[in-house]
């Protein structure tokens, strides 16, 4: 299921993979196939996990004012991705 509008501040749940059910934050587009995604532990800002967009289910987006951040590649910590996806209700990382 590709998800061609995918963008910074996206949070998604990974559907292939090791990481299989996986929540990350969409941190950066790295071209029109892949994304960098970070969850704020294992996969920090400095080294997200590259994922193919077709592997990605979006569940919602983290707060604007973070999104916003992200797409303009602003500083986000990984305090900030962990609290996006502490707050989702029923899920667990």
């Amino acid at each position: 299921m590709d998800q061609p509008g995918l963008r910074p501040g996206a949070i998604v749940r990974s559907l292939a993979g090791r990481d299989l059910g996986s929540l990350y934050v969409v941190v950066r587009v790295l071209d029109e196939r892949f994304v960098a995604v970070a969850n704020g532990g294992r996969r920090t800002v400095a080294r997200p996990k590259h994922k193919n967009r077709r592997h990605l289910e979006v569940l919602g987006w983290a707060d604007p004012s973070l999104a916003l951040r992200l797409e303009r590649g602003a500083k986000v910590t990984d305090e900030e991705i962990a609290k996006v996806l502490d707050e989702i209700p029923g899920e667990s990382l």
